[in-house]
């Protein structure tokens, strides 16, 4: 006796070749369950039930074709049903679960993931792709899964939430409340988001207001600018924007860019920019203390350069050199660090502090010295040893004349 999975697998012309009729909006969907079904999967008691619903709109062409018992027929199954977990859920994960005992950064041992469960469905997945969080910031899908994780943050437990709460998912209490506490704040912005309203910094404890103004001045027209370049730094997401623009007009060209910049990497066009331009727009900024990255083989040119940009504003003595070359074949470098005094001992009054962009010194990992900004004298991929250190600044600026291969993959850099 003939099975569903015969009729329709003779429907789709699989089997046995009839000339069916079968309507352009049923072709899609009856020709992907036949093909399936024909490669030895069974059917699901959902695709079942449609299947059924759609061979009973052609059972006049069955019977035409002398096809018998087809009442019959539709109740036969060649395959058991295949069970389907349809659970739907979103629920707060370890990295440990993420992993699944691959190995992974140390500093990610604490992180929470958002862990999105649903079975297949091209709408869900059409959600899904729409968040913003997912390309810019942590996520994570095993090929073939049906589990999809996120970083835990304030904009992905927003976004999830919004997008899925009203979709018969079943979501951790924590995360419905993240998410109320996430509406009360956008709600009521002013009496939550730290910023700067009417030239008052708001929100934020006292000590951090201390440091900040310790660092920057009292929140005016003249400073603002300076509050926006930090923005990052200081945790800042208010600005009123009448006054930050004419705060940010007083300054020059470049330093204008820089404070307006969307990444911490900028590059600094060095054929459009002097250095001197750069320079000025450091002092503009107040970005000191400053570490400066040298390649080795033109050390003495780039140091030359700064040095030479920052006399008269900067004393030898509040500059150091923490590095030396080969005296055989790089002695100049080294008589010029000598002459100049560029070598007194590291402390806290140092303002600029030049490396080897390959290599971190143990004094300056020992000595507390704290970078504002990392100057990189050419566009260089940074190495093991640097990079982290890189990774806790909030400005790094590139001084060439175009980004390098080798540091535009997987890095984002902005060009002023």
């Amino acid at each position: 006796m003939f099975t569903v999975e015969d009729y329709l697998e003779i429907l789709v012309g699989l089997k046995e070749h009839y000339s069916f009729k079968i309507a352009s909006s049923d072709q899609t969907i009856l020709r992907s369950i036949g093909r399936q079904v024909f490669r030895g999967t069974a059917l699901t008691d959902r695709q079942y039930e449609v299947v059924k619903n759609k061979l009973n709109e052609y059972k006049d062409q069955f019977i035409s074709f002398d096809f018998k018992n087809f009442d019959d027929v539709l109740n036969n199954l060649r395959m058991p049903l295949r069970q389907i977990n349809r659970s739907k859920y979103i629920k707060v994960v370890d990295t440990i679960e993420v992993a699944k005992n691959n190995p992974y950064e140390a500093y990610k041992e604490n992180w929470q993931w958002i862990k999105i469960r649903f079975p297949f469905s091209k709408k869900l997945i059409l959600l899904l792709d729409s968040i913003p969080t997912k390309g810019k910031f942590n996520y994570h899908h095993e090929k073939g899964s049906h589990t999809h994780y996120f970083k835990l943050t304030e904009q992905s437990v927003f976004e999830i939430v919004e997008k899925f709460q009203n979709k018969e998912f079943e979501i951790d209490q924590i995360l419905l409340d993240l998410h109320k506490d996430i509406m009360e704040i956008m709600n009521n912005r002013k009496q939550h988001v730290p910023g700067i309203y009417n030239l008052k910094l708001k929100n934020l404890n006292q000590k951090a207001i201390d440091v900040m103004i310790s660092a920057v001045g009292e929140p005016s027209i003249e400073t603002l600018a300076l509050y926006k370049d930090r923005e990052d730094l200081f945790g800042l997401h208010h600005f009123d924007q009448s006054e930050l623009d004419d705060s940010i007009f007083r300054l020059t060209p470049l330093s204008q860019k820089i404070v307006r910049r969307t990444e911490h990497n900028v590059l600094v066009n060095s054929s459009i920019y002097t250095f001197n331009n750069l320079a000025e727009s450091l002092l503009e900024l107040n970005r000191f203390p400053l570490l400066v990255c040298l390649n080795e083989n033109s050390a003495l040119d780039q140091l030359h350069t700064v040095h030479q940009a920052f006399r008269g504003f900067i004393e030898n003595t509040e500059s150091t050199v923490l590095f030396r070359l080969d005296n055989e074949t790089n002695s100049d470098f080294n008589n010029y660090v000598k002459k100049n005094n560029l070598n007194s001992t590291l402390d806290k009054n140092t303002k600029i502090v030049y490396i080897n962009v390959n290599k971190v010194p143990k004094p300056l990992l020992q000595s507390g010295w704290q970078a504002q900004a990392m100057l990189l004298m050419s566009s260089i991929r940074l190495s093991n040893k640097t990079a982290p250190m890189a990774n806790q600044l909030d400005l790094i600026i590139h001084y060439d004349t175009d980004i390098s291969q080798f540091t535009r993959l997987g890095s984002g850099i902005q060009k002023l």
